[in-house]
């Protein structure tokens, strides 16, 4: 039996001072914990340095298993040096066997993520394990709650929903006409950007005047839809998750609900609904501007006369595709943004931590499946040949 524990003996009343005994040969080891073990000694350096020690001595064994003595007595630290060596143990390959020791302990270390019998690749397999639920957990809540808006929708057409419209009126006036400052600058810019670098390729071969048709295209096609979509992410669709999370910390959520009322009716609906209808007319209103950004950039600096840049932007938006395809993308994008703000701000926690996650999230999940249906929708224009 090898014992590890400090050199000094205990004196008359002193508590006894922790150790580590191992016994067995072969595949099977037993490792046995006495003594006293609490955060007010300074001892776990020193063991942990003779249990590393121990492991560069005797590592041909294939199992070990923990006990403790009848006379020990621990509080959490022993929790910690056992989970270290669990660790150790399961990066090496060894089985654990937790069984001998008592259950309240073992509680510990499965609350602390340590299972008593699993091995490396069972480890390795329940990290992956866990995620796959998290997800699962996560799409059926976002399943329910779209089910939920489509039938809060439906009792709207009906005529019997209990959405206020006074509700969707300001909603949709915090979420249109607040929003044109900040639309105007960004698509002014944008036109503006995009101008300065085409005309940088175009002056190459003597075709300066295609940057009308290239600042107008690009607007009405993607950069317009794309740009007030991504905004309304981070200005309307964080504020509805900041504002329904607020209410759901308050308990304001739960009051509703007391009283029969949907919150998917009286808070989601008349917000989803309202961005929904914003972000095309919004979207129209960038490209608009968007193109006169071009034009400030085609007049003053590439000496264009106004009316020639306005009949080359007619020319190249000849068809009425063009436009209605960066509306229909708008429209889907408003729905996402109001849907994921709404989501995230319902299922926020109960403190202010967790209200700035939901509120973060809301706007990173927004913007990434923004780009995702984006780029669909451009791989379904391109398969139906409707570019």
């Amino acid at each position: 039996m090898t014992n590890l524990h400090h050199t000094s003996s205990p004196k008359n009343g002193e508590s006894k001072k922790p150790c580590i005994a191992f016994s067995g040969d072969g595949d099977a080891v037993v490792c046995r914990f006495g003594g006293k073990w609490s955060l007010n000694d300074d001892f776990r350096d020193e063991l942990q340095q003779d249990w590393k020690s121990y492991l560069k001595r005797n590592s041909s064994f294939n199992e070990m298993s923990f006990e403790l003595e009848e006379s020990v007595q621990w509080d959490s630290t022993l929790v910690v040096f056992l989970s270290k060596m669990i660790g150790t143990l399961d990066a090496s390959g060894k089985k654990i066997v937790l069984n001998d020791l008592p259950e309240g302990l073992r509680s510990l270390l499965n609350m602390s993520g340590l299972s008593p019998t699993l091995s490396k690749n069972q480890y390795a397999n329940r990290k992956l394990y866990f995620p796959d639920l998290k997800f699962l957990f996560f799409a059926s809540r976002f399943v329910s709650f779209w089910g939920e808006w489509v039938l809060a929708f439906s009792r709207l057409v009906c005529g019997k929903s209990k959405m206020r419209w006074y509700d969707f009126a300001e909603a949709a006036r915090s979420s249109g006409a607040s929003a044109l400052p900040i639309v105007t600058l960004i698509s002014f810019l944008t036109g503006l950007t995009m101008a300065f670098v085409g005309s940088v390729q175009l002056e190459k071969f003597n075709a300066k005047i295609y940057v009308a048709d290239l600042v107008s295209l690009a607007m009405v096609r993607e950069m317009g839809a794309l740009m007030v979509a991504i905004i309304m992410a981070g200005r309307t669709g964080a504020a509805f998750a900041a504002e329904i999370g607020n209410m759901k910390l308050n308990e304001e959520i739960d009051s509703l609900r007391t009283f029969g009322i949907s919150p998917i009716e009286f808070l989601v609906l008349p917000r989803t609904l309202a961005l929904f209808l914003m972000t095309p007319l919004l979207t129209l209103y960038a490209d608009v501007v968007g193109m006169l950004g071009g034009l400030a950039v085609g007049t003053q600096v590439m000496d264009f006369s106004v009316l020639h840049y306005f009949e080359q932007t007619q020319s190249a938006l000849s068809s009425m595709w063009e436009i209605f395809s960066g509306l229909l993308k708008s429209l889907l994008f408003g729905l996402i943004i109001g849907l994921v703000g709404c989501y995230k701000g319902l299922n926020a926690g109960s403190n202010s931590a967790s209200l700035g996650k939901a509120v973060t999230s809301a706007v990173v999940l927004s913007i990434t499946l923004i780009v995702v249906c984006d780029a669909m929708f451009e791989i379904i224009f391109s398969y139906l040949d409707l570019r």
